[in-house]
């Protein structure tokens, strides 16, 4: 592909980004947890749950429409709302990228214990941690060609691994599989819901390297539908097809896509789909790897709201000082070894971000709304986009309920370090402007 004239990157590679980011490690390991709580309505849960990351997509979308700026979230929630709160989102959307890093880590080292048992010693997780840390920052480091190329050979790993899985899963499919009634309760129809949901994890990030995109406006939003769309479909074939294979004794397995391969094709087949599992893990760090450190960078060059030596670029482009302090970031939460109190951390500090972006497109249409009717130009589009943004907000909301008094407790603590960082850039700002 030249992909790298005048250092844009192509359609096709960042829609590869966007498929890498958002497909990861549950797609693997959690349609035994899905199919547990909601039986077969987890294939009904993830549709809902695509639905209403569409929601939330159309903001993105539809802000990346009137501002071209890089930051997505933190710079939406700055033009809309002011310098305070668009620092304060810029601070929730680093630390959600860094958090993303650190969990994938944590599980790909969790994946790779039934064959290196030495991993269950915490010292040797922890340097095991510190070497995939390396190799993620040197990839970085080395420039878009570098993480372009890593992103793309893990991602048509684990679509060759996830087709291969359904093509050759479809021929011992049994129908009876999907007659088995779900037990569950309302809330754990809920807590499913909100785990799928997170399976969608990197769209929020693709605005950030808006910079890197042909036709940035135009483009944008046909990338972050499309590949929202994408990922929804091969979740739905993947799960669908799971099922088939297991039926009611997917809930018994860890990592169900791998027993039930091994279970047809005998340890090989295991084996398999295990690289595939790993190979997708390892993609979403590198794609969140790639995306977080313009977060911070975007928001020292932007704005000025972090001094401008955080926003230093090296010759070939990469935000070099943004990049280690994320990987700084993300050596500390690894190295907490606390791979599920990450989860609920995460949600939390995702859902900050996304309630500010959907209350800056409602703002924004209302806005729009108003110059239209004055204009006599209102149509019932612009009352459907409307629409569309409330019900992300109401999303937003909804997922909320699941947070833990850790998230909570972490979530503040970003805020206060928000203000108190704020406060001194603006103590630093006033005896220059004087």
């Amino acid at each position: 592909m030249s992909n790298h004239k005048a250092g844009k990157i192509s359609f096709a590679s960042v829609f590869l980004f966007g498929i890498n980011s958002m497909v990861g490690s549950g797609i693997f390991l959690l349609p035994g947890v899905l199919f547990q709580e909601a039986g077969n309505w987890s294939l009904i849960l993830i549709l809902l749950a695509a639905l209403a990351v569409l929601a939330m997509t159309y903001c993105y979308a539809e802000m990346a429409h009137h501002f071209s700026g890089n930051g997505a979230g933190w710079y939406y929630t700055y033009k809309e709302f002011g310098r305070f709160w668009g620092f304060e989102i810029g601070l929730f959307t680093w630390l959600q990228g860094a958090a993303a890093i650190a969990t994938e880590i944590a599980a790909f080292l969790r994946g790779l214990r039934p064959w290196l048992p030495q991993l269950s010693e915490l010292a040797v997780y922890r340097w095991a941690g510190v070497g995939l840390i390396l190799i993620l920052l040197t990839i970085r480091l080395l420039g878009k060609k570098a993480s372009v190329w890593a992103n793309d050979l893990s991602t048509a790993l684990k679509l060759t691994i996830l087709g291969l899985f359904v093509v050759l899963g479809i021929f011992y499919l049994d129908l009876d599989n999907f007659n088995v009634a779900a037990s569950s309760s309302v809330r754990n129809f809920d807590h499913a819901f909100m785990l799928i949901f997170f399976m969608f994890p990197g769209f929020s990030f693709l605005p950030v390297q808006v910079s890197s995109i042909h036709n940035s406006k135009k483009n944008l939003p046909k990338l972050l539908i499309s590949v929202v769309i994408c990922v929804a479909l091969i979740y739905i074939v993947t799960m669908s097809v799971a099922i088939g294979m297991l039926g009611d004794q997917i809930d018994n397995a860890d990592a169900p896509l791998a027993w039930a391969f091994g279970q047809r094709f005998g340890k090989i087949g295991e084996i398999v789909i295990m690289i595939g599992m790993l190979g997708s893990i390892a993609g979403v760090a590198i794609s969140m790897f790639y995306s977080t450190p313009y977060v911070v960078s975007s928001l020292a060059n932007e704005k000025a709201l972090l001094p401008r030596f955080i926003g230093i670029k090296s010759q070939n482009g990469v935000p070099y000082v943004a990049t280690l302090l994320t990987a700084g970031i993300v050596l500390v939460l690894v190295m907490s070894g606390d791979y599920l109190a990450l989860i609920p951390c995460s949600i939390m500090i995702a859902v900050v971000q996304y309630a500010f972006v959907a209350l800056a497109t409602i703002k924004l249409e209302l806005a729009d709304l108003k110059r239209r009717r004055q204009q006599g130009k209102i149509d019932h589009i612009d009352i459907y986009e409307m629409i569309l943004a409330i019900i992300a907000l109401l999303c937003c909301l909804f997922l909320a309920r699941f947070v833990t008094p850790l998230a909570i407790e972490i979530t503040i603590g970003i805020a206060l370090i928000g203000l108190i960082s704020y406060l001194g850039q603006q103590f630093r700002r006033r005896p220059a402007n004087h």
